[in-house]
């Protein structure tokens, strides 16, 4: 009786172990062809996912990364940054096709009863792929010029985007909601005859002194045994003095802007501070420019619920400052360009750890960061590619700080960043009598006729975030004020904010000089929108500004004018208005600085 069970226990034993061999069998072979099967049919969705080979291409840019490669020094969670085109690499042309057309003669197009093909013949249909995927991708990179050998990891970026690559999709982004206003097609600029005559035909409205010495230059440069000759960000650093960033006409400014559109980018760094994401650009040569990223469409305008403090900066609004700047002989905006992006080749490869952690792709498919910042810094408001290619505004470092410092102070017409109170000087008119003119720098000297000609520059941008300035602590007092960041500008057209003309009206003073260039610019021959047509025209993102941002020029220097004659009414004659340019020799500066407006305060210090 024992023995009959033992045998028995054993015989089932034996059974149960031969039934799970041969179900474990049967579950790996048939898993194996399904795995074969989908590698086969890899579709377009998929193949987005496919880390086998990582194909890069930009606009102009092209690049090529093996997978064994690692995005961000090893971390397998990084970004994948393959461009995703119509059509794959991996199906491109008619090497899809092809395939499947030499699986069906070679296998006859016969399936197993399941409905896949055989493990061989998926075998040898895989090897055939991979043989076609290599053959592409040769030929891809002998069409964009990139050195690509089989089993070689290339990355190498041949060419920088120079201008607009074609068939760019439209912008678009979080902020391109339906538009309130009916497109307007940009006038088109045949020649740029009327602002090649302004400058030809007229004189700086300021003669810097003849007898200007070695005090009123900023740097000079130290020649080395390897370097003979200064570089061209050298060269524009160099023309900074006492009374101008750069000279009047200056031809070196242009071929900056070209420089600053086409330089290599060797590597690209979040700049700390400020409300709003920006990189530091670093070139080739040595050379740095701050760069500000496309964040909404030309036609946007500043929601009306939104305060002027927490509107959404425009790349596009720093390029036609500096462009009206240098119209209005002002030459105080350092040179700003207009610039292509690939955010891969140009920013993500560039940069460091902490902002890579933010890339991201949309469902879109485009290219996106998100940054470090107080505002719209988050995915709904996140920076994107169309889908890796972006554009942007390039501007012109100035001298290290470490090597040259400025001296950072409260503008008097400072607004008070506040959502529940207003500053003083909105509801006095005697503020500028009263406080300002008794006041340190703004009682003697040029200080507060550079206010005057900031108010004027400040309303025809449609600026309202001027809370701070700065000046070259090098020339001490008798400088000009730096006209720094109008992201914030341009975000209006249809209205005006007369309070930004505060300073005018209040103090009822002007550079007879400055009034000179207005009254120029009012004529039909040198007409202010047009010459700023003409002057924006040749930037590499043209067109720069929305159409109806030009008559929103015109309009507001009527205004101006309006208030001019307004003090003329006021005054015993113009000339109390109208001052001439102040000397440096008639200025003294005083035994003591005014603690109160020179101490540095950081540009996120408001109150709100």
């Amino acid at each position: 009786m024992k023995m009959k069970l033992k045998q028995r226990l054993v015989f089932g034993i034996t059974a149960f172990l031969c039934t799970c061999f041969v179900i474990g069998y049967i579950f790996i072979y048939q898993s194996q062809a399904y795995l074969d099967h989908q590698i086969l049919s890899l579709d377009g969705v998929n193949s987005r996912f496919n880390l086998q080979n990582m194909v890069q291409i930009g606009a102009g840019n092209a690049a090529i990364l093996n997978n064994e490669t690692s995005i961000d020094g090893g971390a397998q969670n990084g970004v994948l940054l393959r461009r995703q085109l119509n059509k794959s690499l991996s199906k491109s042309g008619g090497n899809r096709t092809r395939e499947r057309k030499a699986a069906d003669n070679v296998y006859g197009g016969k399936t197993n009863n399941g409905g896949e093909f055989s493990k061989s013949s998926a075998k040898q249909i895989k090897l055939l792929k991979s043989e076609n995927l290599n053959r592409t991708r040769v030929e891809k990179s002998r069409e964009r010029h990139i050195a690509f050998e089989p089993g070689k990891e290339a990355f190498r970026v041949i060419s920088s985007v120079h201008k607009q690559p074609a068939n760019l999709p439209e912008e678009g982004n979080f902020y391109n909601i339906p538009h309130k206003y009916p497109r307007i097609s940009a006038v088109p600029v045949q020649n740029r005859s009327r602002l090649e005559a302004l400058f030809r035909n007229f004189n700086a409205s300021y003669q810097v002194p003849g007898e200007s010495g070695k005090r009123d230059q900023l740097v000079r440069f130290v020649y080395k045994s390897n370097n003979k000759k200064p570089k061209i960000w050298e060269k524009f650093q160099l023309g900074i003095s006492r009374y101008e960033i750069y000279s009047y006409n200056n031809s070196l400014i242009d071929d900056l802007l070209k420089y600053l559109g086409e330089a290599n980018i060797k590597k690209a760094e979040e700049k700390v501070g400020g409300t709003q994401v920006k990189l530091s650009l670093t070139f080739l040569d040595d050379g740095g420019a701050l760069m500000k990223p496309w964040r909404v469409p030309r036609d946007y305008e500043t929601l009306p619920d939104h305060f002027y403090f927490s509107d959404i900066e425009r790349h596009n609004a720093e390029i036609a400052a500096f462009h009206l700047d240098r119209i209005l002989d002002f030459r105080r905006v350092p040179p700003v360009a207009g610039r292509w992006f690939n955010l891969s080749s140009d920013v993500y490869f560039k940069t460091d750890e902490a902002l890579r952690k933010t890339f991201f792709r949309s469902p879109a498919n485009n290219l996106c960061f998100v940054g470090h910042c107080s505002y719209y810094c988050e995915s709904e408001t996140a920076v994107c590619g169309k889908p890796d290619v972006i554009e942007g505004s390039v501007a012109a470092f100035l001298p290290a700080f470490s090597q040259i410092p400025r001296k950072t102070w409260r503008h008097p017409w400072r607004r008070s960043y506040s959502k529940h109170k207003s500053a003083t000087w909105e509801h006095d008119l005697t503020y500028c009598t009263r406080l300002v003119m008794k006041k340190h720098p703004y009682n003697s000297g040029r200080r507060l006729l550079d206010l005057m000609d900031m108010s004027i520059f400040d309303f025809l941008i449609g600026n309202m975030d001027r809370h701070h300035y700065e000046t070259f602590d090098h020339f001490g007092n008798f400088t000009y004020p730096i006209h720094l960041d109008h992201g914030r500008a341009f975000g209006k057209h249809q209205t005006d904010e007369i309070s930004i003309l505060a300073p005018l009206f209040q103090c009822c003073i002007l550079r007879r000089s400055t009034y000179e260039r207005l009254v120029l610019l009012s004529t039909d021959q040198y007409r202010l929108s047009d010459l700023m047509r003409e002057s924006l025209s040749t930037d590499l993102i043209s067109p720069v500004l929305f159409e109806p941002h030009y008559a929103a020029l015109d309009r507001r220097l009527r205004t101006i004018r309006k208030y001019v004659d307004t003090c003329f009414a006021k005054a015993s004659s113009r000339d109390d208005v109208l001052m001439p340019e102040p000397r440096i020799e008639d200025y003294k500066d005083p035994l003591f600085n005014d603690k109160e407006d020179d101490s540095e305060v950081d540009d996120d210090d408001f109150d709100f």
